[in-house]
């Protein structure tokens, strides 16, 4: 016997959303039981307990009304509304435990069966089972109500729909035939003849859908239906007449950028690259189309073409144009923003935020993005200055905090960086340990470079404890400890995490290589040292830290000619380094 397939989580939540919009007596409608008032003690308590816990329902006390319903049940299980109600319940409560789940499922069906006319609940039911993938039951469900609710549309269309899930012919024709009493009964419309042409392409009856095109389409073909006839052409692999349809389309309607739309994805699928650019900058210029219509078209353009710097004018006349015609969408000032960090524009990209920000100035995400890409650009009194606007917003947002402190770092202003840190710290939630680690990791950068390691150390320390794979504490830590000759072995094994973790960082490398240099194990260093200098000059990034590192590495391995090689090029980086200068001048290494 196949297993039941267990319910996903977020189908379940689908149903009880759709239970709680149903009326009270979807689940509670009370049945004539006179008849039964008299049959025996239990059964009169079972009908008292299952309408207080209706009651209780109506109140939101679920624990309650869960319990009260089992109760009933047990009383008398003979009525199954309150076993479909609590069957319901078990089926939710089965996602371990597929047995439960089937008790639950047999509990519904079995109300179903007994009770096919109670509207509401054999609805739900129906749901389930679509929800379930229950196919064949669930045209049982949708048939029956069906034929008891013959002027019902949404029934006659749910039982077509399941008989749509059906592989054999004979459901899809039945599906077809429930679709024309549809449609006799509420008239033709866009929404019926698409289920059907389901179902025809189903059966490959292209005869059929021909048919239905030219009926949907009439003496006077609207926009809207000219494009979703060149959907069904290009679904029977008829290109030249879905064209024909998307060109008539835009003919009806010029303003209808749907229709530009269609025939710019038309032509990209296709290849035709210089098609595909006419449509997307006629489609762009079109008032009527949706601005998320033009962002999607945009993206997919921009995507596709922004690495080629020839297309960079055309891309950028594109923004102009959408920017001029919804100069208030702060959606397409974010995608502006992304293209401008794809072309390393960034300051362009922070100015796009700004502009968003002018738009919707609570946005807390847009306020990081805009201060972290004038980072790149290191313009830190403009970080500072947007750090002062944000915080009128967002006062005790965490992350602004932690950027102003950092910004105040780095202009020299330590006490005040500390006071930002210890806010920022204040304001983060004390479960999130990820955000508080990254704050005491920031103050024990702080701290040793106010020249107080001990204090760093502690806070490096309960970085830590915060977070125990906190990376940057790791290496930080690592880094300052061979810098102060702390413990070298505690260190090197501190710095070994961060490569294991992140091989591909040449901080990290460049940590290792300078503590294993602080050992005197130059071999170790150099090969080190070595990855480091590889990865920067991959991602041409010479650092002078790492260049100045290397140089004292291949001195002390042997090698004073490569050494002052390494140390001129750290010196071009950092040319009021006075150690570096004296290590060229004297072509010798010096300690500090």
């Amino acid at each position: 016997m196949p297993k039941r397939r267990e319910i996903p989580v977020i189908l379940l939540l689908a149903a009880l959303v759709a239970m709680a919009a149903l009326p009270s007596r979807a689940f509670g409608g009370r049945k004539a039981k006179k008849e039964r008032w008299e049959t025996g003690a239990d059964r009169r308590k079972a009908d008292y307990i299952y309408m207080e816990a209706l009651k209780r329902n109506t109140l939101g006390n679920e624990d309650s009304y869960f319990e009260l319903l089992r109760r009933a049940v047990a009383l008398d299980s003979t009525d199954t509304q309150p076993s479909f109600n609590l069957g319901y319940y078990y089926l939710a409560l089965g996602q371990q435990d597929t047995t439960l789940a089937k008790r639950g499922y047999d509990m519904m069906r079995a109300h179903f069966n007994a009770n096919p006319s109670d509207y509401y609940s054999s609805i739900f039911y129906g749901m389930i089972n679509n929800q379930l993938g229950n196919n064949r039951e669930a045209v049982r469900v949708w048939q029956i109500l069906d034929s008891l609710n013959p002027s019902k549309p949404d029934i006659a269309l749910k039982y077509a729909q399941a008989l749509q899930t059906l592989p054999d012919a004979a459901s899809l024709r039945k599906s077809i035939e429930v679709l024309n009493r549809l449609e006799r009964a509420e008239g033709a419309d866009l929404g019926l003849t698409s289920h059907k042409i389901r179902s025809m392409l189903a059966l490959q009856d292209t005869a059929a859908i021909l048919g239905e095109v030219n009926a949907l389409l009439g003496p006077a073909p609207n926009a809207t239906n000219s494009i979703y006839a060149g959907d069904v052409m290009m679904a029977l692999n008829r290109p030249d007449s879905a064209i024909a349809y998307y060109n008539r389309a835009c003919e009806i309607d010029p303003a209808n950028g749907l229709g530009y739309y269609k025939r710019a994805e038309f032509y990209r699928e296709r290849g035709d690259s210089a098609a595909f650019d006419r449509e997307v900058f006629e489609a762009v210029k079109q008032e009527g189309l949706e601005p998320e219509v033009k962002l999607e078209i945009l993206s997919s353009y921009v995507r596709q073409l922004y690495t080629d710097t020839l297309q960079q004018p055309r891309i950028q006349g594109l923004f102009d144009t959408l920017l001029i015609q919804h100069p208030h969408e702060a959606a397409i000032r974010d995608l502006y923003s992304s293209y401008l960090v794809a072309i390393d524009d960034f300051r362009g990209a922070a100015e796009q935020q700004e502009y968003a920000l002018d738009i919707e100035p609570a946005s807390a995400n847009r306020w990081r993005q805009a201060m972290s890409l004038y980072a790149r650009v290191d313009d830190y009194p403009k970080i500072l200055e947007m750090s002062d606007r944000a915080l009128k917003y967002l006062p005790t947002d965490p992350m602004i905090l932690f950027y102003r402190g950092s910004t105040l770092g780095q202009l020299n202003r330590p006490a005040e960086a500390v006071a930002e840190f210890h806010k920022a710290l204040e304001a983060t939630p004390a479960t999130d340990h990820e955000m508080q680690s990254n704050i005491l990791c920031a103050l024990g950068d702080e701290y040793y470079r106010q020249e107080l390691p001990d204090s760093a150390f502690a806070y490096y320390d309960r970085a830590l404890e915060q977070n125990p794979d906190n990376l940057l504490a790791l290496n930080n830590c690592a880094y300052f400890m061979a810098e102060q000759n702390l413990d070298l072995d505690k260190a090197e094994k501190m710095s070994a995490i961060c490569v294991r973790q992140n091989p591909e960082n040449s901080t990290s490398l460049d940590t290792y290589a300078w503590i294993l240099f602080k050992k005197k194990d130059y071999a170790a260093a150099k090969d080190a040292i070595d990855r480091a200098l590889a990865l920067d000059a991959e991602a041409e990034h010479p650092n002078a830290d790492v260049l100045a590192h290397a140089g004292d590495i291949y001195y002390m391995s042997g090698d004073p000619e490569g050494a002052l090689e390494f140390w001129k090029e750290a010196l071009e980086l950092d040319p009021s380094n006075t150690l570096l200068q004296k290590k060229v001048k004297h072509k010798t290494h010096f300690y500090e």
